[in-house]
Protein backbone atom coordinates (compact mmCIF):
# COMPACT_ATOMS: atom_id res chain seq x y z
CA UNK A 1 0.00 0.00 0.00
CA UNK A 2 2.98 2.55 0.47
CA UNK A 3 4.50 1.96 -2.53
CA UNK A 4 1.37 2.49 -4.06
CA UNK A 5 0.41 5.45 -2.63
CA UNK A 6 4.10 6.92 -3.00
CA UNK A 7 3.45 6.49 -6.87
CA UNK A 8 0.46 8.17 -6.98
CA UNK A 9 1.59 11.01 -4.80
CA UNK A 10 4.62 12.12 -6.81
CA UNK A 11 2.70 14.12 -9.08
CA UNK A 12 0.72 15.59 -6.39
CA UNK A 13 3.44 16.25 -4.08
CA UNK A 14 5.28 18.09 -7.28
CA UNK A 15 2.17 20.15 -7.73
CA UNK A 16 1.05 21.49 -4.46
CA UNK A 17 4.50 22.92 -4.11
CA UNK A 18 5.79 23.31 -6.99
CA UNK A 19 7.32 27.15 -7.97
CA UNK A 20 6.74 29.39 -10.74
CA UNK A 21 9.57 29.49 -13.06
CA UNK A 22 10.15 33.05 -15.03
CA UNK A 23 8.95 32.08 -18.16
CA UNK A 24 5.99 30.32 -16.02
CA UNK A 25 5.45 34.27 -13.95
CA UNK A 26 5.59 35.65 -17.59
CA UNK A 27 2.78 34.07 -18.84
CA UNK A 28 0.39 34.46 -15.10
CA UNK A 29 1.43 38.40 -15.86
CA UNK A 30 -0.15 38.06 -19.55
CA UNK A 31 -3.77 36.11 -18.22
CA UNK A 32 -4.21 37.84 -14.70
CA UNK A 33 -7.27 36.46 -14.19
CA UNK A 34 -6.72 32.61 -14.93
CA UNK A 35 -3.74 30.65 -15.46
CA UNK A 36 -5.13 26.99 -15.82
CA UNK A 37 -8.43 25.54 -17.04
CA UNK A 38 -9.06 23.18 -13.81
CA UNK A 39 -12.24 23.67 -12.33
CA UNK A 40 -11.60 25.63 -8.62
CA UNK A 41 -12.38 23.11 -5.72
CA UNK A 42 -10.96 23.53 -2.16
CA UNK A 43 -9.61 19.74 -2.69
CA UNK A 44 -8.22 21.05 -5.89
CA UNK A 45 -6.45 24.01 -4.76
CA UNK A 46 -4.52 21.98 -2.21
CA UNK A 47 -3.33 19.49 -4.45
CA UNK A 48 -2.27 21.40 -7.57
CA UNK A 49 -1.97 25.21 -6.24
CA UNK A 50 -4.82 27.97 -7.06
CA UNK A 51 -3.56 28.39 -10.55
CA UNK A 52 -6.87 29.82 -11.06
CA UNK A 53 -4.97 33.19 -9.97
CA UNK A 54 -1.63 34.47 -11.20
CA UNK A 55 1.84 33.83 -9.43
CA UNK A 56 3.14 35.99 -7.91
CA UNK A 57 6.87 37.95 -9.81
CA UNK A 58 9.33 36.13 -7.44
CA UNK A 59 13.09 35.61 -8.13
CA UNK A 60 14.15 33.04 -9.48
CA UNK A 61 17.10 32.03 -7.32
CA UNK A 62 18.63 33.42 -4.32
CA UNK A 63 21.61 32.65 -2.67
CA UNK A 64 20.93 29.59 -0.05
CA UNK A 65 22.81 27.33 1.63
CA UNK A 66 22.30 24.11 3.61
CA UNK A 67 23.92 23.86 7.14
CA UNK A 68 23.87 21.88 10.24
CA UNK A 69 23.99 21.75 14.11
CA UNK A 70 24.70 19.25 16.47
CA UNK A 71 22.32 19.00 19.15
CA UNK A 72 22.25 15.18 20.50
CA UNK A 73 25.33 13.31 20.34
CA UNK A 74 25.69 11.28 17.19
CA UNK A 75 25.78 7.82 19.03
CA UNK A 76 22.66 8.79 20.64
CA UNK A 77 20.77 9.07 17.31
CA UNK A 78 19.35 5.73 16.50
CA UNK A 79 21.42 3.41 14.06
CA UNK A 80 18.52 3.48 11.57
CA UNK A 81 19.23 7.88 11.09
CA UNK A 82 22.80 7.22 10.05
CA UNK A 83 22.45 9.38 7.02
CA UNK A 84 20.57 12.32 9.18
CA UNK A 85 21.99 13.14 12.52
CA UNK A 86 22.94 16.59 12.95
CA UNK A 87 20.05 19.06 12.74
CA UNK A 88 19.95 20.77 9.27
CA UNK A 89 18.43 23.93 8.50
CA UNK A 90 18.52 26.54 5.37
CA UNK A 91 20.14 30.42 5.35
CA UNK A 92 19.18 32.79 2.88
CA UNK A 93 21.80 35.34 3.60
CA UNK A 94 22.11 39.62 2.83
CA UNK A 95 25.04 40.25 1.74
CA UNK A 96 25.05 43.17 4.51
CA UNK A 97 23.25 43.77 8.13
CA UNK A 98 19.72 43.43 7.63
CA UNK A 99 16.56 41.87 9.38
CA UNK A 100 16.24 38.39 9.69
CA UNK A 101 12.92 36.33 9.20
CA UNK A 102 12.78 32.78 10.82
CA UNK A 103 10.15 30.75 9.02
CA UNK A 104 8.95 27.35 10.55
CA UNK A 105 7.65 24.49 8.19
CA UNK A 106 4.15 22.92 8.44
CA UNK A 107 3.71 19.50 9.20
CA UNK A 108 6.07 16.71 8.20
CA UNK A 109 8.18 19.11 5.93
CA UNK A 110 11.50 20.11 5.64
CA UNK A 111 13.32 23.67 6.00
CA UNK A 112 13.99 23.09 2.12
CA UNK A 113 10.64 21.91 0.79
CA UNK A 114 9.19 24.09 -2.29
CA UNK A 115 6.36 25.83 -0.08
CA UNK A 116 9.50 26.92 2.30
CA UNK A 117 11.78 28.38 -0.76
CA UNK A 118 8.87 30.30 -2.12
CA UNK A 119 8.63 31.71 1.42
CA UNK A 120 12.08 32.53 1.08
CA UNK A 121 12.07 34.19 -1.85
CA UNK A 122 9.07 36.26 -0.43
CA UNK A 123 11.18 37.57 2.27
CA UNK A 124 14.56 37.30 0.53
CA UNK A 125 12.85 39.77 -2.20
CA UNK A 126 11.88 41.67 0.57
CA UNK A 127 15.62 42.48 2.12
CA UNK A 128 15.50 39.93 4.84
CA UNK A 129 18.35 37.45 6.02
CA UNK A 130 16.17 33.82 6.03
CA UNK A 131 16.44 31.29 8.41
CA UNK A 132 14.16 28.45 7.60
CA UNK A 133 13.77 25.32 10.19
CA UNK A 134 11.79 21.94 9.70
CA UNK A 135 8.95 21.20 11.15
CA UNK A 136 9.61 19.53 14.80
CA UNK A 137 7.39 16.67 13.50
CA UNK A 138 10.14 15.83 10.81
CA UNK A 139 12.20 12.84 11.29
CA UNK A 140 15.70 15.17 11.45
CA UNK A 141 14.04 17.72 13.72
CA UNK A 142 12.57 13.97 15.67
CA UNK A 143 15.74 12.20 16.44
CA UNK A 144 17.47 15.75 17.52
CA UNK A 145 15.59 15.49 20.46
CA UNK A 146 17.33 16.61 23.53
CA UNK A 147 15.23 15.40 26.47
CA UNK A 148 12.43 13.64 27.08
CA UNK A 149 10.00 16.52 27.02
CA UNK A 150 11.08 17.25 23.21
CA UNK A 151 8.39 14.45 22.25
CA UNK A 152 6.59 16.28 19.41
CA UNK A 153 2.41 16.76 19.55
CA UNK A 154 2.54 19.47 22.36
CA UNK A 155 2.88 23.15 20.70
CA UNK A 156 4.15 24.84 24.05
CA UNK A 157 7.16 22.02 24.28
CA UNK A 158 7.44 22.15 20.43
CA UNK A 159 8.10 26.35 20.91
CA UNK A 160 10.17 25.59 23.41
CA UNK A 161 12.18 23.42 21.53
CA UNK A 162 12.16 25.42 18.33
CA UNK A 163 13.29 28.73 20.46
CA UNK A 164 16.44 26.86 21.88
CA UNK A 165 17.20 26.03 18.70
CA UNK A 166 16.69 29.26 16.54
CA UNK A 167 18.68 30.74 19.19
CA UNK A 168 21.74 28.34 18.80
CA UNK A 169 21.43 28.47 15.22
CA UNK A 170 21.77 32.59 15.32
CA UNK A 171 24.44 32.40 17.59
CA UNK A 172 26.49 29.75 14.76
CA UNK A 173 25.48 31.92 12.24
CA UNK A 174 27.20 35.06 14.03
CA UNK A 175 30.32 33.43 14.51
CA UNK A 176 30.40 31.22 10.92
CA UNK A 177 29.16 33.77 9.00
CA UNK A 178 28.93 36.87 10.30
CA UNK A 179 25.46 37.25 9.95
CA UNK A 180 24.45 40.67 11.65
CA UNK A 181 20.61 40.85 12.03
CA UNK A 182 18.87 44.21 12.86
CA UNK A 183 15.74 43.16 13.85
CA UNK A 184 13.82 39.49 13.71
CA UNK A 185 10.76 38.28 13.01
CA UNK A 186 9.13 35.79 12.41
CA UNK A 187 6.32 33.32 10.28
CA UNK A 188 5.33 29.69 9.23
CA UNK A 189 2.89 27.89 7.97
CA UNK A 190 0.36 25.56 8.59
CA UNK A 191 1.51 23.76 11.65
CA UNK A 192 4.70 26.17 11.29
CA UNK A 193 1.70 29.02 12.36
CA UNK A 194 0.40 27.64 15.09
CA UNK A 195 4.24 27.08 16.88
CA UNK A 196 5.10 30.76 15.67
CA UNK A 197 2.24 31.76 17.62
CA UNK A 198 2.96 29.80 20.50
CA UNK A 199 7.06 31.19 20.23
CA UNK A 200 6.03 35.05 19.65
CA UNK A 201 4.18 34.14 23.23
CA UNK A 202 7.59 32.82 24.70
CA UNK A 203 9.65 35.38 23.17
CA UNK A 204 7.74 38.08 25.27
CA UNK A 205 8.93 36.97 27.95
CA UNK A 206 12.67 35.57 27.16
CA UNK A 207 13.46 38.17 24.68
CA UNK A 208 15.96 36.86 22.70
CA UNK A 209 14.60 38.35 19.27
CA UNK A 210 12.23 40.55 20.62
CA UNK A 211 10.44 39.85 17.38
CA UNK A 212 8.76 42.78 15.04
CA UNK A 213 6.35 41.02 13.69
CA UNK A 214 4.76 37.34 13.47
CA UNK A 215 2.60 36.29 10.43
CA UNK A 216 0.86 33.12 11.26
CA UNK A 217 0.00 31.37 7.80
CA UNK A 218 -3.00 29.01 7.30
CA UNK A 219 -2.42 27.56 10.78
CA UNK A 220 -5.21 25.12 12.43
CA UNK A 221 -7.12 26.57 14.88
CA UNK A 222 -6.86 23.09 17.23
CA UNK A 223 -4.49 20.43 15.72
CA UNK A 224 -6.93 18.01 17.20
CA UNK A 225 -9.36 18.47 15.01
CA UNK A 226 -7.53 19.41 11.86
CA UNK A 227 -5.75 15.88 12.21
CA UNK A 228 -9.32 14.53 12.39
CA UNK A 229 -10.54 15.92 9.24
CA UNK A 230 -7.50 14.80 7.31
CA UNK A 231 -7.32 11.41 8.86
CA UNK A 232 -11.30 11.28 7.63
CA UNK A 233 -10.02 11.43 3.63
CA UNK A 234 -8.19 8.36 4.04
CA UNK A 235 -10.40 5.41 5.19
CA UNK A 236 -7.68 2.24 5.63
CA UNK A 237 -9.41 0.62 8.68
CA UNK A 238 -13.07 0.02 7.33
CA UNK A 239 -12.70 0.85 3.79
CA UNK A 240 -9.58 -0.32 2.87
CA UNK A 241 -9.91 -2.09 -0.56
CA UNK A 242 -12.32 0.91 -1.54
CA UNK A 243 -9.69 3.39 -0.82
CA UNK A 244 -6.90 0.91 -2.86
CA UNK A 245 -9.24 0.46 -5.54
CA UNK A 246 -9.58 4.27 -5.68
CA UNK A 247 -5.60 4.95 -5.77
CA UNK A 248 -5.44 2.40 -8.14
CA UNK A 249 -7.49 3.90 -10.36
CA UNK A 250 -5.79 7.71 -10.18
CA UNK A 251 -2.65 6.39 -10.80
CA UNK A 252 -3.54 4.59 -14.04
CA UNK A 253 -5.38 7.63 -15.14
CA UNK A 254 -2.46 10.06 -14.35
CA UNK A 255 -0.12 7.79 -15.93
CA UNK A 256 -1.87 7.86 -18.81
CA UNK A 257 -2.11 11.29 -19.39
CA UNK A 258 1.16 11.94 -18.52
CA UNK A 259 1.96 9.23 -21.23
CA UNK A 260 -0.19 11.24 -24.26
CA UNK A 261 2.27 14.24 -22.63
CA UNK A 262 5.19 15.00 -25.85
CA UNK A 263 7.98 16.00 -23.22
CA UNK A 264 8.49 14.04 -19.46
CA UNK A 265 9.18 17.26 -17.62
CA UNK A 266 7.18 18.01 -14.72
CA UNK A 267 6.18 22.18 -15.47
CA UNK A 268 3.69 23.96 -13.72
CA UNK A 269 1.66 23.91 -17.26
CA UNK A 270 1.84 20.18 -17.64
CA UNK A 271 1.24 19.52 -13.93
CA UNK A 272 -2.65 21.45 -14.66
CA UNK A 273 -2.78 19.33 -18.08
CA UNK A 274 -2.36 16.22 -15.68
CA UNK A 275 -5.13 16.76 -13.38
CA UNK A 276 -7.65 18.77 -15.96
CA UNK A 277 -7.08 15.15 -18.07
CA UNK A 278 -7.38 12.78 -15.14
CA UNK A 279 -10.54 15.29 -14.44
CA UNK A 280 -10.66 14.06 -10.60
CA UNK A 281 -13.70 13.87 -8.48
CA UNK A 282 -13.40 15.49 -4.89
CA UNK A 283 -13.56 12.48 -3.22
CA UNK A 284 -10.14 11.27 -5.45
CA UNK A 285 -8.83 14.81 -4.43
CA UNK A 286 -9.48 14.09 -0.79
CA UNK A 287 -8.25 10.81 -0.77
CA UNK A 288 -4.52 12.02 -1.89
CA UNK A 289 -4.94 14.18 0.09
CA UNK A 290 -5.67 12.16 3.14
CA UNK A 291 -2.56 9.81 1.77
CA UNK A 292 -0.03 12.13 1.90
CA UNK A 293 -1.43 13.71 5.89
CA UNK A 294 -1.15 9.62 6.46
CA UNK A 295 2.37 8.67 4.86
CA UNK A 296 3.62 12.13 6.35
CA UNK A 297 2.21 10.83 10.06
CA UNK A 298 3.83 7.47 9.26
CA UNK A 299 6.88 9.34 9.55
CA UNK A 300 6.99 11.28 11.98
CA UNK A 301 5.40 8.22 13.81
CA UNK A 302 8.10 5.95 12.66
CA UNK A 303 10.91 8.87 14.02
CA UNK A 304 9.47 9.57 17.29
CA UNK A 305 9.03 6.01 18.03
CA UNK A 306 12.81 5.08 16.84
CA UNK A 307 13.63 7.95 19.20
CA UNK A 308 11.55 7.34 22.79
CA UNK A 309 11.26 3.82 22.46
CA UNK A 310 7.51 3.63 22.79
CA UNK A 311 6.20 0.91 21.10
CA UNK A 312 3.72 1.39 18.67
CA UNK A 313 5.36 0.52 15.63
CA UNK A 314 8.53 -1.09 16.20
CA UNK A 315 9.50 -3.55 18.70
CA UNK A 316 9.67 -2.36 22.62
CA UNK A 317 13.70 -1.71 23.23
CA UNK A 318 14.65 -3.30 19.80
CA UNK A 319 16.87 -0.59 17.82
CA UNK A 320 16.83 -0.95 14.38
CA UNK A 321 20.25 -1.23 12.49
CA UNK A 322 20.88 0.77 9.48
CA UNK A 323 20.40 -1.89 7.52
CA UNK A 324 17.79 -3.96 8.75
CA UNK A 325 14.32 -3.53 6.59
CA UNK A 326 11.71 -1.15 8.36
CA UNK A 327 8.80 -1.86 5.52
CA UNK A 328 6.90 -3.91 8.97
CA UNK A 329 7.30 -0.74 10.73
CA UNK A 330 5.98 1.13 8.20
CA UNK A 331 3.29 -0.74 7.32
CA UNK A 332 1.79 -0.89 10.95
CA UNK A 333 2.19 2.99 10.38
CA UNK A 334 0.10 3.06 7.34
CA UNK A 335 -2.79 1.60 9.50
CA UNK A 336 -2.42 4.06 12.75
CA UNK A 337 -4.61 7.54 12.10
CA UNK A 338 -2.90 10.17 14.07
CA UNK A 339 -6.44 10.48 16.61
CA UNK A 340 -5.31 6.86 17.79
CA UNK A 341 -2.00 7.45 18.34
CA UNK A 342 -3.00 10.46 20.19
CA UNK A 343 -5.25 8.52 22.37
CA UNK A 344 -2.50 5.18 22.40
CA UNK A 345 0.73 6.85 22.74
CA UNK A 346 0.92 10.82 23.64
CA UNK A 347 -1.77 11.18 25.96
CA UNK A 348 -0.44 8.52 27.76
CA UNK A 349 3.16 9.76 27.62
CA UNK A 350 2.07 12.75 28.38
CA UNK A 351 0.23 11.65 31.49
CA UNK A 352 3.40 9.75 32.86
CA UNK A 353 4.97 13.18 33.14
CA UNK A 354 1.90 14.80 34.32
CA UNK A 355 -0.56 13.01 35.69
CA UNK A 356 -3.08 15.42 36.10
CA UNK A 357 -3.54 16.14 32.60
CA UNK A 358 -7.00 15.10 31.18
CA UNK A 359 -7.48 14.35 27.81
CA UNK A 360 -9.69 17.60 27.48
CA UNK A 361 -6.45 19.19 28.89
CA UNK A 362 -4.38 17.79 26.00
CA UNK A 363 -6.89 18.96 23.12
CA UNK A 364 -6.65 22.27 24.24
CA UNK A 365 -2.87 22.62 24.55
CA UNK A 366 -3.20 21.17 21.06
CA UNK A 367 -5.27 24.88 19.94
CA UNK A 368 -4.87 28.30 20.00
CA UNK A 369 -7.12 28.34 22.40
CA UNK A 370 -4.65 27.85 25.04
CA UNK A 371 -3.16 31.35 24.05
CA UNK A 372 -5.96 33.04 23.04
CA UNK A 373 -5.82 36.20 25.57
CA UNK A 374 -2.24 36.39 24.31
CA UNK A 375 -3.14 36.57 20.54
CA UNK A 376 -6.14 39.08 21.19
CA UNK A 377 -3.61 41.22 22.47
CA UNK A 378 -0.53 40.97 20.83
CA UNK A 379 -0.46 43.40 17.99
CA UNK A 380 2.35 42.55 16.20
CA UNK A 381 1.02 38.95 15.74
CA UNK A 382 -1.49 38.74 12.16
CA UNK A 383 -2.90 35.64 10.64
CA UNK A 384 -3.74 35.03 6.92
CA UNK A 385 -5.72 32.27 5.85
CA UNK A 386 -8.43 31.04 3.52
CA UNK A 387 -12.11 30.90 3.78
CA UNK A 388 -12.22 27.41 2.41
CA UNK A 389 -9.11 26.31 4.22
CA UNK A 390 -10.20 22.60 4.26
CA UNK A 391 -8.18 21.95 7.92
CA UNK A 392 -10.70 24.42 9.84
CA UNK A 393 -13.54 23.20 11.30
CA UNK A 394 -16.71 24.59 10.94
CA UNK A 395 -16.96 28.36 12.78
CA UNK A 396 -13.30 28.18 12.62
CA UNK A 397 -12.56 30.85 10.33
CA UNK A 398 -14.67 32.93 12.27
CA UNK A 399 -12.98 32.31 15.73
CA UNK A 400 -10.03 33.48 14.07
CA UNK A 401 -11.52 36.64 12.71
CA UNK A 402 -12.84 37.58 16.60
CA UNK A 403 -9.43 36.84 18.14
CA UNK A 404 -7.64 38.72 15.81
CA UNK A 405 -9.76 41.19 14.77
CA UNK A 406 -8.33 43.64 11.85
CA UNK A 407 -5.01 41.69 12.17
CA UNK A 408 -6.78 38.70 10.04
CA UNK A 409 -6.80 38.40 6.32
CA UNK A 410 -8.81 36.11 4.96
CA UNK A 411 -8.72 35.28 1.30
CA UNK A 412 -11.72 34.05 -0.31
CA UNK A 413 -10.32 31.07 -1.68
CA UNK A 414 -6.48 29.09 -1.71
CA UNK A 415 -7.93 26.21 0.25
CA UNK A 416 -4.89 24.99 2.27
CA UNK A 417 -1.35 26.59 1.52
CA UNK A 418 -2.65 26.78 -1.97
CA UNK A 419 -1.84 30.55 -2.88
CA UNK A 420 1.48 30.92 -1.26
CA UNK A 421 2.94 31.70 -4.64
CA UNK A 422 0.12 33.65 -5.65
CA UNK A 423 0.06 37.19 -6.75
CA UNK A 424 -2.29 38.28 -3.75
CA UNK A 425 -0.87 36.18 -0.87
CA UNK A 426 2.58 37.46 -2.00
CA UNK A 427 1.15 40.96 -1.75
CA UNK A 428 -0.24 40.59 1.16
CA UNK A 429 3.16 39.28 2.59
CA UNK A 430 5.13 41.75 1.44
CA UNK A 431 2.37 44.26 3.08
CA UNK A 432 4.10 42.48 6.68
CA UNK A 433 7.24 41.95 6.18
CA UNK A 434 8.56 45.65 5.47
CA UNK A 435 11.61 45.91 8.03
CA UNK A 436 14.40 46.23 5.46
CA UNK A 437 12.58 49.31 4.37
CA UNK A 438 13.12 51.16 7.55
CA UNK A 439 16.80 50.99 7.81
Amino acid sequence: MRNLLGLALLFTITACSHTATQPEQQAAANQKTKVCDLPYTKFQSTVTGYCQEAAAELPKTIPSETLSLEFRPVEQIPEVFWFNQKLAYTLNQQPNSAPLAFVIAGTGAAHDSPKMKTLQKTLFSQGYHVVSLSSPTYPNYIINATTRDDMVGDLAKDAKSLYAKMSAIYEQLQSSHNVNATSFSLTGYSLGGAHSAFISQLDEEAKAFNFEKVVLINPPVSLYNSVQILDSYLDLEYNRPAAVAMVDRIFDRLAEQYALQESSELSQESIYSLFAGANMSEEELKLLIGASFRMSSADMMFAIDATYNIGALIYKNHNISKFESITHSMHRADDITFTRYFDRHMLPWTQKLEPNVTRDDMIERLSLVAIEDYLKSAEKVTVVTNQDDIILAEGEVDYLQEVFGSRAQIFERGGHCGNMDRHSFVEYMRGQFVGASTL
